[in-house]
């Protein structure tokens, strides 16, 4: 497959996030997502760090996925017609925002070096 890069803005800071062609919609819609809750946190506690920000982004992510994996928020369609099929999605996705977690703190972590 061919590589993509998508350009998130989380805090003021550019990143530059490789994806799958034909990913970079997602994406983008996930980095605003993250930039969303960023921004509430940086409301409520103020600049505190980028990557403390993103620490506290990644549990806000991980206790909604707990939530929702807990009251059955996935919705079980004729792709996923079981529980366990569910909540296999669900952990996908949780996957999903990690590995996009992880590529942020290093290209945040790289940019640091840099400066």
């Amino acid at each position: 497959m061919t590589q993509s890069v998508v350009a998130v803005r989380l805090n003021g800071t550019p990143y530059q996030i490789g994806c799958d062609a034909g990913e970079e919609e997602h994406v983008a819609k996930l980095g605003a997502e993250v930039e969303d809750i960023m921004q509430s946190l940086v409301s409520a506690v103020g600049q505190i760090g980028e990557a403390r920000l993103l620490a506290m982004v990644a549990l806000i992510l991980a206790d909604r996925a707990s939530d929702a994996q807990k009251t059955g928020g996935a919705k079980i369609t004729s792709e996923t017609d079981s529980a366990d099929e569910a909540a296999a999605a669900l952990e996908a996705a949780a996957s999903s925002i990690t590995d996009l977690a992880a590529r942020l703190l290093a290209n945040g972590n790289a940019a640091d070096k840099a400066s």
